[in-house]
C-alpha cells in the first residue's frame, strides 16, 4: 500500500512538473504565428519572426507523437492499477516507459529554448527570458478566493 502511495505521488509531481514545464514556451509561435508582443518587444525582424516561429513548429511537431504515447501508456496504466489483482511487471514497464518519454518530452522544450535563444542577440536573449518568466508567473497565478465571512 505504501509503495502505491509513493508510486502515486511520484507521478502526480512527474505530471505536475511537466505541466508546468509545458506553460513556459511561447504558446503563440508553436500554435499559429508569432506573438505581435513578443516580436515587438524583442525588436525581431520579420524574417527572424518567420525563423522563430518554424523553432517552435519543429518541436511541436516532434512532441505531438511523444504525448501521445504519454497518453495511451498514461491509460494503459490507469486500467492496469485498477485490475483486482494489479501486474506488477506491466505497471512498472508502463512506469518505466511514461518516465522516458517525460525525460524526451523535458528535452524536447531544451532543444527549443535553445535553438529560440541562438537566433537572438544577446539583449534580445534577455528580454525573451523575462518574457518567458512574466508570462509563467502570470500562466501560475492562483485565483483569489473569496474570503469567507
Amino acid at each position: 500500500m505504501r509503495r502505491q502511495k509513493h508510486f502515486w505521488l511520484v507521478g502526480l509531481a512527474l505530471f505536475l512538473g511537466l505541466a508546468l514545464l509545458a506553460a513556459i514556451p511561447v504558446q503563440a509561435l508553436e500554435t499559429g504565428g508569432p506573438n505581435n508582443k513578443l516580436v515587438k518587444e524583442l525588436n525581431l525582424t520579420p524574417e527572424k519572426a518567420k525563423e522563430f516561429q518554424a523553432v517552435g513548429e519543429k518541436y511541436a511537431r516532434s512532441r505531438k507523437d511523444i504525448v501521445e504515447r504519454i497518453k495511451k501508456d498514461e491509460s494503459e496504466l490507469e486500467k492496469a492499477l485498477a485490475a483486482p489483482k494489479p501486474d506488477e511487471g506491466k505497471i512498472k514497464d508502463l512506469a518505466t516507459g511514461i518516465s522516458a518519454d517525460h525525460g524526451r518530452l523535458f528535452e524536447t522544450f531544451k532543444a527549443q529554448r535553445q535553438e529560440e535563444l541562438q537566433l537572438l542577440t544577446p539583449v534580445q536573449q534577455g528580454k525573451f527570458i523575462l518574457a518567458l518568466k512574466r508570462w509563467h508567473e502570470e500562466m501560475c497565478k492562483q485565483p483569489e478566493k473569496p474570503e469567507k465571512k
